[in-house]
């Protein structure tokens, strides 16, 4: 579950968010999992998905990428879609996913997806100012 804020702090009621991930055996678009989703913001700009937990995935030289699901963006005033990574917060190999560590450490905490009750991860995405989430030019 999320909310897409936007620069100054409003909630985005008119946006898209879509997910591509793994399954938990670490395969994409496998026959038994599609691996996609998309979903509208609503009021207050919340989103959710109902999905299960990635594997692991091999990164761009063999190495081992942590858990993690791709993100995109669409809103108004957004003239190109935003890429970002959403990672699951405790996971060990966070510390070593080759992509999360091109971020600087100060920012990687807007990659990190936050535990709730119930099992729940809580991902908000904001797309400008204080505490803007880390995008990747894709």
């Amino acid at each position: 579950v999320g909310k897409v804020i936007a620069g100054d702090g409003t909630p985005v009621d008119d946006g898209l968010v879509e997910i591509w991930q793994a399954d938990a055996r670490g395969r994409y678009n496998h026959p038994s999992f599609t691996g996609f989703g998309r979903a509208a913001t609503a009021g207050g700009g919340s989103f959710s998905f109902r999905t299960i937990r990635p594997g692991s995935v091999p990164g761009p030289a063999g190495e081992t990428q942590a858990p993690h699901v791709l993100v995109s963006v669409m809103a108004r005033g957004v003239m190109s879609r935003c890429w970002t990574r959403l990672y699951f917060e405790g996971e060990p190999l966070n510390h070593s996913d080759p992509i999360l560590q091109l971020v600087p450490a100060e920012r990687r905490d807007t990659l990190i997806a936050r535990r709730r009750a119930g099992g729940e991860y809580e991902f908000n995405i904001v797309l400008q100012g204080y505490k803007e989430t880390v995008f990747f030019e894709a």
